[in-house]
């Protein structure tokens, strides 16, 4: 059915909408961001109160948004999985597998060491989160893929090989050289590329 051209728009009609719209969307960034903050501030399991107190928002406002915490926790997965996800892109300055193992190790201690406060606050939850577990698995299957664009066949077909030195670049490894063992950025990345070349050696 053809619309009548001629019929009056509203236009103030429409701003009363747009602006609830507006509104409700940057609240929504406001309770993420408060829960970002919150986590990586060091609270890895900041409540509902938390949030809401950080946000200036009601309890009831931050559950009317989110259905429910898991909810909330996967606005920030969305978010850790598009940061991990740029290691598919990574461009290497050399040819040779070797030295793209270097960069890429470099690169990724370096993406981990952002990402440590969401990681440990993940593992925190992953018992109760079906969608935070389901990340983490992405993680790893991720660091697989992108460890197979560069070690060579013979050495991933050593399948307890290729598992080991995908263990020893994992953010577990990473978090565990700089938290519990206390090395600082530069000794902890040291450890690592000691430990890929161990794995790699033919």
């Amino acid at each position: 059915m053809a619309k009548n051209l001629a019929a009056p728009v509203s236009v103030n009609a429409a701003e009363p909408v747009d602006g609830r719209r507006s509104r409700t969307v940057e609240t929504r960034k406001r309770i993420v961001k408060a829960l970002t903050e919150l986590i990586r501030e060091g609270r890895h399991s900041p409540t509902a109160e938390d949030v809401s107190v950080r946000a200036n928002v009601g309890l009831r406002t931050v559950f009317r948004h989110f259905d429910d915490m898991e909810t909330l926790y996967r606005e920030i997965q969305n978010e850790v999985q598009g940061i991990i996800g740029a290691m598919q892109h990574l461009q290497y300055s050399s040819n040779v597998w070797q030295e793209q193992l270097v960069e890429c190790i470099e690169a990724r201690c370096r993406l981990y060491e952002g990402i440590t406060p969401f990681f440990i606050s993940a593992q925190v939850h992953r018992g109760n989160s079906v969608v935070i577990d389901l990340g983490i698995r992405y993680g790893v299957d991720l660091e697989r893929a992108v460890l197979k664009r560069i070690i060579p066949a013979d050495i991933q077909s050593d399948k307890p090989r290729f598992e080991a030195l995908i263990m020893a670049l994992s953010p577990e490894a990473w978090v565990r050289l700089r938290r519990e063992q206390g090395l600082a950025f530069g000794a902890a990345l040291a450890s690592l590329q000691l430990l890929a070349r161990a794995l790699t050696q033919t």
